[in-house]
């Protein structure tokens, strides 16, 4: 009985065991199926993730220089310094270390070093070589260093709006470094090594590199001397006249080529963090303004070319006129005089531009503006650009038509009106404005403009010629005389435009943007600027277009026709 319950007993043991033993094997069995085929991938990626490493290697971006090949914006190699919290071995230890050496807070350290989750994290960028040298040294498990680019510009402030500025991950933020990135940027490498436990590199054929493709460098238009001359000028007026900004542009009339976009104030492209990112704007581009009396080039060649006026005829001209519910009045006069077309520029007649913009009407006055290639973009391609502002015809009060002859009710950038008088000087064409002279990759340059074809005829020859005649006679003996050149034959025309109140209604009696804008030598134009001072301070009777910006024109345009060696002695 006992002999019987033994048997029984051992074989129920046995049976456990034996079904135990296949339950451990079919176990082991899964386990080996599924580790080498049914999880074969995950398990291979993590082994791979455990004992390979990706290093980024960074391409070295490409140059911005000056149409002289002067270098404005340049990469630098700086050191980095990293870690990988899976091979850190004693992060209190070395996050202690490390804290007084890179001027880093302990508990932030520290807490990136107990980070096991991740393989890769930066403890700080851009640190000085020997800073890189001394933590190398020290041999702390799990900390690096690797070569990182950094930009670096050498004439600091000069053209700072233009070519912009790069962020720490070396990403063009403004600028010519956001418009041309792709260009700029290359195309980073990658090296794919085999690591021991340690981290160490182990050296075979699992080891794969791919080298960067560095970017290619990108040539402006931009002159750096008539750049830094510009920006001088433009700082020297606004100091002068206690001014709120100053803008400035200089291009060639029948090429679109920009020799200088200028602004002020203006920042370090270096340090452009410690500045206050409202000046970061390219106000060539982004200022919108109620141009006044400049406007009044586009207003008479409109009239002129649509056959409602001509250039030799004489208006008889009350010191006031009515437009709608608007008067509006000439300056000084106080009386009737007559006028030739040329003289309402020359003197700057508000009564003769309202005459002559009446005598289009509206639509076809809206029409030739909008020819001129206000209320669009330019197409010059720099990040930031604004159209400008001009309601459809179809929505203008009585009394706008006036206003917009005398350039108010629309606002304007800096490059539209250059352009604008640009087509004075070129014998009628709208030329496409560029700022790219070429771009130099490795096996080609890539000239610009791509496309002559896109400057458009919009008013006939005879009539750019009458109307650059007539800026002629306003800079001879008319309102610009402060912008005459010795020995050069200078076209301009002046702007005083009272400046709308804040609220929107109305105008301010004390607060003006004075301007001026034309172009040298009048036989064969090869320079065209404009200046433009945001309310300048000083008596009423001195803060014009004429004695404020047209000295700065004066010296800004006769610099750059010696510079660029025009010749300035035909007659």
């Amino acid at each position: 009985m006992i002999k019987k319950q033994n048997d029984s007993l051992n074989r129920k043991r046995l049976y456990f065991l034996f079904f135990l033993f296949l339950a451990v094997f079919g176990f082991i069995v899964y386990k080996l199926v599924a580790i080498q085929y049914i999880y074969a991938v995950k398990y291979k990626s993590e082994a791979e993730y455990q004992h390979m490493e990706e290093f980024s290697i960074s391409s070295k971006r490409g140059k911005i220089l000056d149409r002289n090949n002067v270098e404005l914006a340049i990469s630098l190699i700086e050191k980095t310094v990293y870690a990988n919290p899976k091979l850190v071995v004693d992060s209190e230890k070395e996050a202690r270390v490390l804290s007084d050496v890179l001027n880093i807070d302990y508990d932030q350290l520290k807490s990136k070093l107990d980070n096991k989750e991740v393989g890769f994290v930066y403890l700080k960028r851009q640190i000085s070589a020997q800073t890189a040298d001394f933590i190398s040294q020290l041999n702390l498990p799990g900390i690096y260093i690797q070569n990182e680019n950094k930009r670096y510009y050498p004439q600091k402030d000069l053209a700072c709006s233009v070519i912009g500025f790069t962020g720490l991950d070396n990403v063009g933020l403004s600028g010519v470094e956001l418009m041309e990135e792709k260009i700029l940027r290359g195309v980073d490498g990658k090296y794919i090594t085999e690591k021991d436990v340690y981290g160490k590199i182990i050296p075979g054929e699992k080891n794969t590199y791919v080298a960067p493709v560095d970017g290619s460098d990108v040539v402006l238009t931009i002159d750096s001397q008539i750049q830094y001359i510009t920006q001088i000028q433009l700082e020297k007026v606004a100091k002068e006249y206690n001014a709120l900004k100053a803008v400035a542009l200089v291009m060639n009339p029948k090429s679109g080529e920009i020799y200088a976009m200028a602004s002020y104030p203006t920042f370090d492209l270096n340090n452009y963090q410690n500045y206050d990112p409202q000046i970061f704007n390219n106000l060539t581009i982004s200022y919108t303004y109620e141009p006044g009396s400049t406007f009044k080039i586009v207003n008479i060649a409109s009239a002129i070319d649509n056959g409602r006026i001509t250039p030799d005829q004489s208006f008889l001209l009350p010191p006031s006129i009515k437009v709608g519910d608007k008067i509006i009045k000439e300056i000084f006069r106080t009386y009737n005089i007559t006028y030739t077309t040329k003289e309402i520029i020359k003197y700057s007649s508000n009564v003769g531009a309202v005459t002559s913009a009446l005598a289009m009407g509206k639509q076809l006055f809206y029409e030739s503006i909008i020819e001129f290639g206000f209320a669009n973009i330019t197409g010059i391609g720099l990040p930031g650009e604004e159209p400008g502002i001009l309601a459809n015809y179809k929505d203008w009060s009585a009394s706008t038509i006036g206003a917009l002859a005398i350039g108010q009710s629309i606002a304007v950038t800096p490059l539209q009106l250059l352009r604008a008088a640009c087509v004075i000087a070129n014998g009628g064409y709208l030329v496409q404005p560029t700022i790219i002279k070429e771009i130099r990759m490795p096996n080609e340059i890539l000239y610009y403009p791509l496309k002559s074809e896109r400057d458009v005829a919009i008013i006939d020859k005879n009539t750019a010629e009458a109307v650059k005649e007539m800026m002629l006679a306003c800079v001879e003996d008319g309102t610009g005389t402060r912008a005459k050149i010795d020995n050069v034959k200078v076209c301009g025309k002046t702007g005083t435009a009272q400046k709308a109140n804040k609220n929107g209604i109305g105008y301010s009696e004390g607060r003006v943007i004075t301007s001026f804008l034309g172009f040298a030598p009048y036989e064969n134009p090869q320079v065209a600027a404009i200046v433009i001072i945001d309310e300048p301070k000083g008596p009423e009777n001195e803060i014009w277009g004429g004695t404020v910006a047209a000295p700065i024109f004066k010296e800004i345009v006769d610099f750059s026709l010696k510079r660029l060696r025009i010749d300035t002695n035909k007659n």
